[in-house]
Protein backbone atom coordinates (compact mmCIF):
# COMPACT_ATOMS: atom_id res chain seq x y z
CA UNK A 1 0.00 0.00 0.00
CA UNK A 2 1.19 3.28 -0.93
CA UNK A 3 1.94 5.57 1.96
CA UNK A 4 3.05 9.53 1.40
CA UNK A 5 5.05 10.71 4.93
CA UNK A 6 6.98 13.68 5.02
CA UNK A 7 10.93 13.32 5.89
CA UNK A 8 12.39 16.66 7.27
CA UNK A 9 16.61 16.20 6.83
CA UNK A 10 18.43 17.81 9.47
CA UNK A 11 21.88 16.88 7.69
CA UNK A 12 24.07 19.77 8.58
CA UNK A 13 25.74 17.60 11.58
CA UNK A 14 25.99 14.82 9.07
CA UNK A 15 27.63 16.90 6.17
CA UNK A 16 30.32 18.36 9.10
CA UNK A 17 31.23 14.76 9.40
CA UNK A 18 30.96 12.87 6.26
CA UNK A 19 32.42 15.80 4.19
CA UNK A 20 29.21 15.95 2.20
CA UNK A 21 27.42 18.90 1.05
CA UNK A 22 25.51 20.21 3.29
CA UNK A 23 21.18 19.67 2.79
CA UNK A 24 19.42 22.82 4.39
CA UNK A 25 16.89 21.78 7.17
CA UNK A 26 13.74 21.27 4.21
CA UNK A 27 10.55 19.14 3.49
CA UNK A 28 11.62 16.19 1.34
CA UNK A 29 8.48 13.73 0.15
CA UNK A 30 8.60 10.54 1.42
CA UNK A 31 6.82 8.27 -1.37
CA UNK A 32 6.63 4.99 0.29
CA UNK A 33 8.80 3.45 3.29
CA UNK A 34 8.94 -0.30 1.55
CA UNK A 35 10.84 0.83 -1.48
CA UNK A 36 14.58 -0.11 -0.12
CA UNK A 37 15.11 -3.54 1.13
CA UNK A 38 17.94 -4.97 3.12
CA UNK A 39 18.77 -8.58 2.35
CA UNK A 40 21.66 -11.34 2.72
CA UNK A 41 22.87 -10.74 -0.46
CA UNK A 42 23.00 -11.01 -4.56
CA UNK A 43 22.11 -14.56 -5.20
CA UNK A 44 20.11 -15.01 -2.23
CA UNK A 45 16.28 -16.10 -2.12
CA UNK A 46 15.71 -13.30 -0.32
CA UNK A 47 17.91 -11.00 -1.69
CA UNK A 48 14.54 -8.71 -2.89
CA UNK A 49 12.39 -9.43 -0.06
CA UNK A 50 11.11 -11.94 1.98
CA UNK A 51 8.85 -9.64 4.46
CA UNK A 52 10.54 -11.28 7.26
CA UNK A 53 10.30 -7.80 9.92
CA UNK A 54 12.92 -7.88 10.00
CA UNK A 55 14.76 -9.59 7.16
CA UNK A 56 17.68 -11.82 9.10
CA UNK A 57 21.46 -11.73 7.61
CA UNK A 58 24.55 -13.25 7.93
CA UNK A 59 27.53 -11.62 9.32
CA UNK A 60 30.30 -11.15 6.09
CA UNK A 61 27.19 -9.32 3.65
CA UNK A 62 24.25 -7.76 2.64
CA UNK A 63 22.08 -5.83 0.01
CA UNK A 64 20.38 -3.24 -0.76
CA UNK A 65 17.78 -3.91 -3.18
CA UNK A 66 15.17 -0.72 -4.80
CA UNK A 67 11.11 -1.77 -5.12
CA UNK A 68 9.71 -0.04 -7.57
CA UNK A 69 6.29 -0.21 -5.90
CA UNK A 70 4.62 3.14 -5.26
CA UNK A 71 5.51 6.48 -6.52
CA UNK A 72 8.37 8.84 -7.04
CA UNK A 73 10.54 5.97 -8.30
CA UNK A 74 13.62 8.30 -8.66
CA UNK A 75 17.26 7.79 -8.78
CA UNK A 76 18.77 7.31 -5.03
CA UNK A 77 22.32 9.16 -4.85
CA UNK A 78 22.82 12.43 -2.84
CA UNK A 79 23.00 11.51 -0.16
CA UNK A 80 22.79 8.12 -0.06
CA UNK A 81 24.04 6.13 3.36
CA UNK A 82 24.29 2.48 4.59
CA UNK A 83 23.66 2.65 8.54
CA UNK A 84 24.50 -0.07 10.78
CA UNK A 85 24.12 -0.11 14.73
CA UNK A 86 25.42 -2.55 16.81
CA UNK A 87 23.93 -3.90 20.36
CA UNK A 88 26.23 -2.49 23.19
CA UNK A 89 26.00 -4.71 26.05
CA UNK A 90 28.81 -6.79 28.54
CA UNK A 91 31.55 -7.89 26.56
CA UNK A 92 30.12 -6.31 23.24
CA UNK A 93 31.93 -5.52 19.98
CA UNK A 94 30.96 -2.71 18.21
CA UNK A 95 33.32 -2.10 15.33
CA UNK A 96 31.37 -3.03 11.97
CA UNK A 97 33.25 -2.95 8.59
CA UNK A 98 31.55 -2.64 5.21
CA UNK A 99 34.31 -3.14 2.37
CA UNK A 100 35.46 -0.36 0.70
CA UNK A 101 33.56 -1.12 -2.55
CA UNK A 102 30.31 -2.52 -3.67
CA UNK A 103 28.54 -4.06 -6.46
CA UNK A 104 25.79 -2.25 -8.39
CA UNK A 105 23.69 -4.47 -10.87
CA UNK A 106 21.57 -2.69 -12.65
CA UNK A 107 18.73 -4.34 -12.99
CA UNK A 108 18.51 -6.98 -10.52
CA UNK A 109 19.07 -9.94 -11.45
CA UNK A 110 21.01 -10.08 -14.39
CA UNK A 111 21.84 -6.55 -15.19
CA UNK A 112 25.37 -5.05 -15.89
CA UNK A 113 27.91 -4.64 -12.67
CA UNK A 114 29.63 -2.09 -12.08
CA UNK A 115 31.61 -0.93 -8.45
CA UNK A 116 30.68 1.47 -6.38
CA UNK A 117 32.92 3.52 -3.66
CA UNK A 118 31.76 3.09 0.06
CA UNK A 119 33.17 5.90 2.25
CA UNK A 120 34.72 4.97 5.88
CA UNK A 121 32.75 4.31 9.00
CA UNK A 122 31.39 7.77 10.64
CA UNK A 123 29.52 7.61 14.12
CA UNK A 124 26.47 8.89 14.80
CA UNK A 125 24.74 8.99 18.27
CA UNK A 126 24.35 6.04 20.69
CA UNK A 127 20.59 5.11 21.07
CA UNK A 128 20.12 4.22 24.59
CA UNK A 129 16.61 4.04 26.48
CA UNK A 130 17.44 6.77 28.17
CA UNK A 131 17.56 9.52 25.07
CA UNK A 132 15.20 7.48 23.26
CA UNK A 133 12.73 10.19 23.14
CA UNK A 134 15.04 12.23 21.34
CA UNK A 135 16.93 9.73 19.57
CA UNK A 136 13.88 7.74 17.92
CA UNK A 137 15.54 5.79 15.45
CA UNK A 138 18.61 5.15 12.99
CA UNK A 139 17.72 7.62 11.54
CA UNK A 140 18.04 10.43 14.53
CA UNK A 141 21.15 8.95 15.58
CA UNK A 142 22.95 10.21 12.32
CA UNK A 143 21.01 13.52 12.32
CA UNK A 144 18.21 12.88 9.84
CA UNK A 145 14.47 13.74 11.45
CA UNK A 146 11.68 11.62 10.34
CA UNK A 147 8.47 13.89 10.67
CA UNK A 148 6.78 10.61 10.76
CA UNK A 149 6.41 7.61 13.29
CA UNK A 150 9.08 5.76 12.36
CA UNK A 151 9.35 1.69 13.68
CA UNK A 152 12.86 1.55 13.41
CA UNK A 153 13.18 2.24 17.61
CA UNK A 154 15.62 1.43 20.23
CA UNK A 155 12.54 -0.63 21.92
CA UNK A 156 11.83 -2.63 18.98
CA UNK A 157 15.34 -3.39 17.83
CA UNK A 158 15.75 -4.76 21.48
CA UNK A 159 13.00 -7.31 21.03
CA UNK A 160 13.89 -8.67 18.04
CA UNK A 161 17.60 -9.03 19.74
CA UNK A 162 16.21 -10.06 22.76
CA UNK A 163 13.51 -12.54 20.66
CA UNK A 164 10.53 -11.11 23.13
CA UNK A 165 6.44 -10.34 22.43
CA UNK A 166 7.49 -7.18 20.86
CA UNK A 167 9.13 -9.15 17.97
CA UNK A 168 7.15 -9.30 14.57
CA UNK A 169 9.30 -12.52 13.20
CA UNK A 170 8.15 -15.24 14.79
CA UNK A 171 11.46 -16.76 14.08
CA UNK A 172 12.90 -14.72 16.07
CA UNK A 173 10.68 -15.18 19.16
CA UNK A 174 12.22 -16.69 22.49
CA UNK A 175 16.15 -18.56 22.34
CA UNK A 176 16.05 -18.44 18.35
CA UNK A 177 16.65 -14.60 18.70
CA UNK A 178 20.41 -13.77 17.89
CA UNK A 179 21.03 -12.22 21.47
CA UNK A 180 18.35 -14.17 23.67
CA UNK A 181 19.01 -13.30 27.45
CA UNK A 182 21.42 -10.56 27.04
CA UNK A 183 21.24 -7.61 28.36
CA UNK A 184 21.53 -4.52 25.56
CA UNK A 185 21.60 -1.21 27.34
CA UNK A 186 22.14 0.75 23.75
CA UNK A 187 23.33 0.83 20.17
CA UNK A 188 26.22 2.67 18.88
CA UNK A 189 25.54 3.56 15.34
CA UNK A 190 27.53 4.07 12.39
CA UNK A 191 27.62 5.03 9.21
CA UNK A 192 28.73 4.72 5.00
CA UNK A 193 28.17 6.82 2.24
CA UNK A 194 27.55 5.03 -0.92
CA UNK A 195 29.48 6.58 -4.07
CA UNK A 196 26.62 6.28 -6.41
CA UNK A 197 23.51 8.94 -7.51
CA UNK A 198 22.39 6.38 -9.99
CA UNK A 199 20.56 3.67 -7.66
CA UNK A 200 17.74 3.16 -9.67
CA UNK A 201 14.48 0.77 -9.26
CA UNK A 202 15.15 -2.51 -9.72
CA UNK A 203 18.71 -2.18 -8.80
CA UNK A 204 20.42 -3.84 -6.18
CA UNK A 205 24.29 -2.98 -4.35
CA UNK A 206 25.90 -5.83 -2.92
CA UNK A 207 27.72 -5.24 0.07
CA UNK A 208 30.79 -7.31 1.76
CA UNK A 209 31.96 -6.50 5.62
CA UNK A 210 31.88 -7.96 9.09
CA UNK A 211 28.93 -7.68 11.19
CA UNK A 212 28.69 -8.15 14.69
CA UNK A 213 25.60 -10.83 16.27
CA UNK A 214 22.07 -8.69 16.51
CA UNK A 215 23.44 -5.54 14.65
CA UNK A 216 21.17 -3.92 12.66
CA UNK A 217 21.61 -2.84 8.82
CA UNK A 218 19.64 0.22 7.15
CA UNK A 219 20.11 2.76 4.44
CA UNK A 220 18.48 6.27 3.23
CA UNK A 221 18.69 7.72 0.34
CA UNK A 222 17.66 11.11 -1.24
CA UNK A 223 17.01 12.84 -4.62
CA UNK A 224 16.31 16.37 -4.94
CA UNK A 225 13.23 16.63 -3.07
CA UNK A 226 12.61 13.10 -3.22
CA UNK A 227 13.87 10.86 0.12
CA UNK A 228 13.75 6.94 0.88
CA UNK A 229 14.63 5.22 4.14
CA UNK A 230 14.31 1.50 4.99
CA UNK A 231 11.58 1.06 7.71
CA UNK A 232 12.24 -1.72 10.57
CA UNK A 233 9.99 -4.03 8.79
CA UNK A 234 12.49 -4.36 5.42
CA UNK A 235 15.95 -3.75 7.84
CA UNK A 236 18.67 -6.70 8.17
CA UNK A 237 18.90 -8.42 11.52
CA UNK A 238 22.36 -9.69 11.69
CA UNK A 239 21.79 -13.63 13.28
CA UNK A 240 24.55 -14.99 11.49
CA UNK A 241 22.06 -18.23 10.35
CA UNK A 242 22.33 -18.98 6.89
CA UNK A 243 19.07 -18.30 4.80
CA UNK A 244 17.16 -21.32 3.56
CA UNK A 245 18.43 -21.72 0.30
CA UNK A 246 21.66 -21.66 1.87
CA UNK A 247 21.05 -24.33 4.13
CA UNK A 248 19.55 -26.39 1.22
CA UNK A 249 22.59 -26.12 -0.52
CA UNK A 250 24.60 -27.19 2.25
CA UNK A 251 22.73 -29.98 3.02
CA UNK A 252 22.73 -31.24 -0.59
CA UNK A 253 26.66 -30.84 -0.52
CA UNK A 254 27.32 -32.89 2.50
CA UNK A 255 24.72 -35.58 1.17
CA UNK A 256 26.92 -35.89 -2.19
CA UNK A 257 29.82 -36.26 -0.57
CA UNK A 258 28.25 -38.83 1.75
CA UNK A 259 26.79 -40.83 -1.58
CA UNK A 260 30.57 -40.25 -3.18
CA UNK A 261 32.10 -42.03 -0.34
CA UNK A 262 29.35 -44.17 0.03
CA UNK A 263 30.10 -45.37 -3.74
CA UNK A 264 34.05 -45.42 -3.33
CA UNK A 265 33.73 -47.81 0.27
CA UNK A 266 31.46 -49.89 -2.29
CA UNK A 267 34.01 -50.57 -4.93
CA UNK A 268 37.19 -50.88 -2.87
Amino acid sequence: MKKVLVLSLGLVLVALMSGVPALADSTIVYDDPANLHIGPGAGTTCATGCGSDPNTIGTTGFDIYYNSQGSGNLAIGDPFYVIVATPVYTGSTNSPTVGGTATLISPYPGGSSTTVNVGGAQTGTEMTSANSGTIKSVYDAVGITLNTNNSFSFVNMVACDNGTAGCANGSLLGSNAPLFGVNIVGFDVSFFSIGTTNFNPGDLLDFTGTLPIGSYVAAVGVNGTEAWAVPFTESGLVTGVPEPSSLLMLGAGLLGMALLASRRSLTA
